[in-house]
Order: structure tokens, then C-alpha cells, then sequence
């Protein structure tokens, strides 16, 4: 019969081998768009731009999404619909964000036509957005701050996940340290610096004023 140690030990080693695999691409692409934001200038290339004007139809009541999202089928796209700050008088303002590219669009009110933006970033600025991109941003001061399109939602449960899954992996990592007895100084140094330099960066800048 197994004793509790050699129970855990197995638990612990399945929940480290099958996380790991499991969020694997989720971990390297976070880790090379990592890079990419820290190396911006591996990539070089300004992101393209072009804009075209466009006759729509536009609801007369609904709110912003709704309206949006109406404007979104007749030209054609696809994304998070957000939308920055008041309207101004006369316009209908809205961005649509997906991490491969973004697109303004400004309807005039009175002639019905709207100029649509693509302004499409290279792989390397994709990866980068893929990394912040959450589908809402409050400092837009939306009023509905919100997720509508369902790819965005997909990825922030996946990022729930993968957020989860890596607070277990650490957890496992910690335990098959502990178990490590004959190498238990060489776990307490790599343990210890790791908890030094996070600490100087996330307390020293809020609370010490070390940096």
C-alpha cells in the first residue's frame, strides 16, 4: 500500500508533466511577445495604413455595440468594438481591435458615410498585442466596458486558465524542491534571488521607494 508521500509525489508529478504540455504554446507565445515588447526593435517595419470611404445605413436606436455591430456586418469586420472617450457632435466614432490589426471608424452622421482605418501592425507587434490583449480598456472610459466578440472571450478564459494552470506549476515546482533534500541549498539560493528581484521591482517601487 502507498503512503501519503508516494501519493503525492505521484499527483504532483502527473499535475507538473500534463500542465506543462498542455499550456505549452501558451507559455512560448508569452514568452516570445515577452521578448518582442522588451526588443522592439527585432522587428522593423512601420504598420501599414490605409482608409477608404464607405455609405452605411445606421440604426436609429439601439445602443453603442448594438449600433456598432451593425456598422461591423456592412463593412465587413471582425473584432472588439470599443469606443474612446464622448462622442463628438455629428460622428459616430468606434474602434475595432483584434491583435493582428486595428480599425478607426468614423461615420458622419449627416451623409451617412463612414471612413474606415486599417492600420495593420507587423508579426512581431501581433504577437505584443497578443500579449495585453484583453478585449476591453477602461482607460478609454467606456461606458460599457465589455467583451463582445467571441474570440476575445475564448482568449481571456484561456488566460484565466493558463494564469491558474502556471500558479500550480510553481506550486509543484516548489514541492519537488522540498523533496530535493541532498540539493536543498542550491533550491533556497535559486528560491531566494528569485523572490529578492521581484521583490526590489513590485515593493521597492510601491512601498520602499528603492528604485
Amino acid at each position: 500500500m502507498k503512503t501519503n508521500s508516494a501519493v503525492i509525489e505521484k499527483w504532483n508529478k502527473k499535475i507538473h508533466i500534463y500542465l506543462g504540455l498542455f499550456f505549452f504554446l501558451f507559455l512560448w507565445i508569452f514568452c516570445i511577445s515577452g521578448l518582442f515588447l522588451n526588443h522592439p526593435g527585432w522587428f522593423h517595419g512601420k504598420p501599414q495604413r490605409n482608409s477608404v470611404d464607405k455609405p452605411v445605413e445606421m440604426m436609429n436606436a439601439g445602443d453603442q455595440i448594438t449600433k456598432a455591430r451593425h456598422l461591423m456586418d456592412q463593412l465587413d469586420l471582425t473584432g472588439e468594438a470599443l469606443f474612446q472617450g464622448a462622442p463628438k457632435p455629428g460622428q459616430f466614432t468606434f474602434v475595432v481591435m483584434r491583435p493582428d490589426e486595428r480599425t478607426f471608424v468614423n461615420v458622419n452622421l449627416e451623409t451617412k458615410v463612414a471612413k474606415v482605418t486599417h492600420v495593420e501592425g507587423n508579426f512581431g507587434q501581433m504577437l505584443g498585442n497578443l500579449h495585453t490583449f484583453s478585449g476591453v480598456r477602461p482607460i478609454w472610459r467606456e461606458k460599457e466596458s465589455k467583451r463582445d466578440w467571441l474570440p476575445t472571450i475564448l482568449w481571456s478564459i484561456s488566460i484565466d486558465a493558463l494564469s491558474i494552470g502556471v500558479i500550480l506549476l510553481v506550486m509543484s515546482s516548489l514541492y519537488m524542491g522540498y523533496r530535493l533534500k541532498e540539493k536543498r541549498r542550491s533550491v533556497l539560493a535559486s528560491l531566494g534571488l528569485g523572490i529578492f528581484l521581484c521583490s526590489f521591482f513590485i515593493w521597492g517601487l510601491a512601498h520602499w521607494g528603492l528604485v
